[in-house]
């Protein structure tokens, strides 16, 4: 793997909330973590594959208590950058949030990455997520907000940054980003509301799957850290409670619809996909993540790339393949237009 890489490890699917739009469909009653002896084990042989960061994301991790604070010193004694991403729903005063991030910041805990919302807000204040940046600020540790949205929603960067002057805290580092309908969102997020464009305004290789691999609470490992992961079949690629995580690395690296994504991209797959089918995506998407997730959720998409040795049970040969099979699909692509 090339230096750079960062892997999520996802070590529950519990969240003390229930936001409409959560695409992994996280909520109070999941069951089930990753062990934090488990977690070292990976991190391990993560960082013997050039993985630099290790994002810890749920669910909500903060509700592994000290489980989390001993994850985060595993990742730290690997020479790791330690994120963790949350809700906060911990730090409604100074005070609970000082208790909170202090301990992590011990183990080492490099970044907190806090999530914001419409539907999170329901929830969890706004006043909440200022807290914890300020907090996370005053301990050296790197804050962001990350602000899902939808078309009329009220909560957008802008709102999130005057929250924060209002507060006299400088603002982190705001990332916004549209909700994809997977997941919760699916049902709740109408059509209408969604953030759409132009599909071909996404063309190109996609930076995340192979890139950002995933271990999810259950030990299954997806490409990628996309909402609808954990339902998504064709990107995932073992689990590490049956097999070794370099195994199922390999596997990743050597998958031809992963170095198909990664190399050339979605929006031409889709070209592919409608130049050798009747199949007809639409076009128009909120992302490529929201193209990604329409084209591997189709059965009949999925055994046409199959077909053309590009699907999702196929796998190349780095070092004597194209592993695209971008000669052959490029004239597809050609023949479809």
């Amino acid at each position: 793997m090339n230096a750079g890489r960062c892997l999520t490890v996802a070590a529950t699917n519990q969240c003390p909330l229930r936001c409409a739009h959560c695409g992994p469909k996280s909520d109070p009653f999941q069951k089930g973590a990753l062990e934090p002896s488990k977690v070292a084990e990976l991190l391990e042989q993560a960082k013997s594959f050039g993985c630099t960061i290790v994002n810890f994301s749920g669910g909500e991790p903060f509700l592994l208590g000290e489980q989390l604070v001993k994850m985060v010193a595993s990742a730290r004694s690997y020479g790791l950058i330690a994120r963790v991403t949350t809700g906060a729903y911990w730090s409604s005063s100074e005070a609970a949030a000082q208790k909170r991030l202090t301990p992590l910041l011990e183990a080492g805990l490099g970044q907190l990455f806090v999530s914001s919302s419409d539907h999170h807000a329901r929830f969890v204040p706004l006043s909440n997520v200022v807290t914890a940046c300020r907090v996370a600020s005053s301990l050296n540790i790197q804050a962001f907000v990350a602000v899902a949205r939808s078309k009329n929603a009220l909560m957008t960067a802008k709102v999130v940054r005057q929250a924060f002057e209002e507060a006299n805290v400088n603002p982190p580092y705001i990332l916004e980003s549209p909700v994809i309908p997977f997941g919760r969102a699916q049902a709740n997020v109408p059509e209408e509301e969604l953030l759409l464009k132009d599909t071909e305004s996404f063309a190109g290789p996609c930076p995340s799957v192979i890139e950002h691999p995933t271990i999810h609470s259950d030990g299954r490992v997806t490409g990628c850290a996309v909402v609808f992961a954990r339902e998504c079949e064709a990107l995932t690629f073992g689990n590490v409670q049956e097999s070794p995580f370099a195994e199922v690395l390999k596997k990743m690296e050597s998958n031809a619809l992963a170095n198909w994504i990664h190399r050339i991209g979605v929006v031409e797959l889709k070209h592919v996909i409608e130049a050798n089918s009747d199949l007809r995506f639409p076009d128009q998407y909120v992302n490529i993540c929201h193209l990604c997730g329409d084209i591997l959720s189709n059965q009949q998409a999925l055994e046409v790339l199959d077909r053309l040795k590009i699907g999702p049970r196929h796998s190349v040969n780095l070092e004597t393949e194209d592993p695209t099979h971008a000669n052959s699909a490029q004239q597809a692509v050609e023949e479809y237009r």
